[in-house]
């Protein structure tokens, strides 16, 4: 490959050289054919008398050297060595070399084949620089020139076709005019040459330069979808500055990355997330906004860029930058709903002068790592609450059933002291329903409580349906059998396992059977199905109660929801059962499906994948990978 300066743009017949050279040296074996065919047709088609000893001479050597270039180009492509504009200009110069030996005994300057210089002419057009054609235009004048000058001071005397020249002719094709004229000749070939690629280079050129700004913005693009998908596979704040920094530095190339984040506004900035820098250096100290100019003008301009922090007196630490081995840096604030989050540095090893394409890339993905650095935060807000929830259910489960238990003990004692009128017993058997529902309420608040609670990768199991759910099954059967209602179950064979928590499965299919017996009158049926399909587990719970109207299909996953006709049933219920069912099925990407129609009986489906999609909860994708 030819090289080129820095920042030089290489155009596309530019970089096609390595094709081009290839078509050059087959051209020379077929002017080394041509110099043999040519040397026998010419005294039968001119009759010249040629001395055909010197021509095929020539001709061998052209076969030797090309020999030569065409196993050095081969080895140079199979090793991928470069190849120099040098590599051209020794083929050219002994392609003329050789050309002089067949111009000198085929005519000297009269031959025809004196035009053939011109066609390495337009070969360096193509080849190479404007510059290099005209040089190549002049040179071939100037050889020209001295073959004719030799050839006419007796130094390199003509051979038999001198006797071509004849005295009519001679003012005219007296060597002297005749070079004038080929010099001639060779410059308005280059000059024709070089105008019409110097016109396709700069169209080349600028479609070229188009391609690459249209190839740089969609590797951007790309680039920004690729860290946002990786910021936002996980929400906790180290990993998601930890990623943001690695992929920074990586799609930009340099040695390193550093985000520092305010530890309150205006104070000090502190190690956030990093990549490719030591535990020496990031140990070093927070950076203090009033002692660090450079952090002072990011903020103020909006981006910084410093060529050498090792000398440049806006960087703090310009002794351990160097120990560090960085070179220059770029720095971009992180901001998002105008409130100031932190900054966001790029360090190169070598000096480097950052164009407009990269501060613009930095300010998007800093801009992009302020949105993730959000989403963490306000996730981190929203576990913490979660927790504080959860807690405040547990004591408050804790708290409540003690009291009521001691009540519930009172009430079933109180018969034993001695005999109730009719009306004492109905009064105790009310208040025992309502305690028994009080049960039933901080049950179901404590497993709204669990299964709104973020999941955990360490928490996630494999689950085995039929040993999990045998208790929840036996439960409902046992019910369903004192109701008079007919329980059914068909488990499909074999083991089947889904990635999940052993409570939330028992959760979901314990309320979705309570449900189909609660609300199935005497002589009705209940029938629980499960069966693996194509990666994922499909369960149904149907029975022939009482249904539920289109009008509140949707409304029954609301917390405290109840349908009329659940209520009209005489059955007690908190509302809550189905709202655990969809918000557990949801937490794991799953599927739950309603088939029912007041008075037919109710259908649900429930469909769960036997291994869980990270994306469906991202704090646990390691846990799953």
């Amino acid at each position: 490959m030819i090289p080129h300066a820095e920042g030089q743009v290489q155009i596309p017949i530019e970089s096609e050289l390595e094709e081009r050279l290839a078509w050059f040296i087959r051209l020379r074996w077929l002017a080394a054919l041509g110099i043999f065919t040519g040397a026998l047709a010419a005294g039968w088609l001119v009759r010249l008398e040629i001395t055909l000893v010197p021509v095929y001479l020539t001709g061998l050597a052209v076969l030797a050297y090309n020999t030569v270039f065409h196993r050095y180009f081969s080895s140079a492509q199979q090793h991928k060595h470069g190849l120099s504009r040098h590599f051209i200009y020794l083929q050219i110069a002994l392609d003329w070399l050789a050309l002089v030996f067949v111009v000198h005994y085929t005519g000297g300057v009269l031959s025809p084949l004196i035009l053939a210089f011109a066609l390495h002419v337009i070969i360096g057009a193509i080849l190479l620089s404007q510059r290099s054609c005209y040089f190549l235009a002049a040179f071939a004048a100037a050889l020209t020139g001295l073959v004719a000058a030799l050839e006419g001071s007796g130094v390199w005397p003509l051979s038999h076709s001198s006797r071509l020249m004849t005295d009519p002719l001679e003012g005219i094709t007296s060597p002297l005019n005749l070079w004038i004229a080929n010099a001639v000749f060779f410059a308005i070939i280059a000059y024709l040459a070089t105008s019409i690629t110097r016109k396709l280079r700069e169209k080349e050129e600028v479609l070229f330069r188009s391609e690459r700004a249209l190839d740089r913005a969609y590797k951007e693009v790309d680039a920004l979808f690729k860290i946002g998908q990786l910021v936002n596979s996980t929400l906790e704040m180290n990993e998601v500055l930890s990623l943001v920094a690695k992929n920074v530095a990586g799609l930009m190339g340099m040695k390193a990355c550093f985000i520092r984040l305010f530890d309150s506004p205006g104070g000090e900035l502190h190690v956030g997330g990093s990549y490719g820098l030591s535990r020496e250096y990031l140990d070093k100290g927070p950076v203090e906004l009033d002692k660090s100019p450079m952090d002072q003008a990011t903020l103020t301009y909006g981006m910084m860029e410093v060529y050498d922090v090792g000398e440049d007196p806006r960087f703090q630490y310009r002794e351990e930058a160097r120990r560090e081995g960085i070179r220059s840096a770029l720095c971009a604030p992180i901001i998002a709903k105008e409130r100031i989050l932190g900054v966001i540095r790029i360090y190169s090893a070598e000096p480097h002068r950052f164009t407009e394409p990269e501060r613009a890339l930095l300010k998007n993905l800093a801009n992009l790592g302020a949105l993730a650095i959000e989403n963490a935060r306000t996730y981190a807000e929203l576990k913490a609450l979660s927790e504080e929830r959860i807690w405040f259910a547990r004591v408050t489960h804790h708290q409540l059933r003690a009291p009521l238990a001691a009540i519930q003990g009172v009430i079933e004692a109180i018969p034993y002291a001695g005999d109730l009128t009719a009306k004492q017993k109905e009064l105790l058997e009310r208040c025992s329903r309502r305690v028994t529902d009080s049960f039933d309420l901080i049950r179901d608040l404590l497993d709204l409580a669990a299964a709104q609670r973020p999941l955990e990768g360490g928490e996630v199991e494999s689950v085995h349906l039929g040993q999990t759910l045998q208790k929840a099954i036996e439960t409902a059967s046992e019910r369903a059998r004192s109701k008079g209602v007919d329980f059914a179950t068909a488990i499909s064979p074999g083991d089947i396992v889904v990635q999940a928590q052993a409570a939330d499965i028992e959760r979901i299919f314990s309320n979705l059977l309570d449900n189909a017996v609660k609300y199935t009158p005497h002589g009705g049926s209940v029938r629980f199905e499960i069966a693996g399909e194509n990666g994922h587990v499909l369960a149904k719970v149907s029975d022939t109660g009482i249904g539920i109207d289109p009008r509140d299909q949707e409304r029954i996953f609301e917390g405290y929801y109840r349908t009329q006709a659940a209520k009209d049933s005489g059955e007690i219920g908190t509302g809550l059962g189905l709202s655990i069912v969809k918000r557990l099925v949801d937490r794991y990407g799953g599927k739950l499906e309603l088939q029912s129609a007041p008075g037919q009986g109710t259908c649900f489906v429930v469909t769960l994948s036997r291994r869980l999609d990270p994306a469906h909860a991202p704090a646990i994708q390691r846990a799953m990978s």
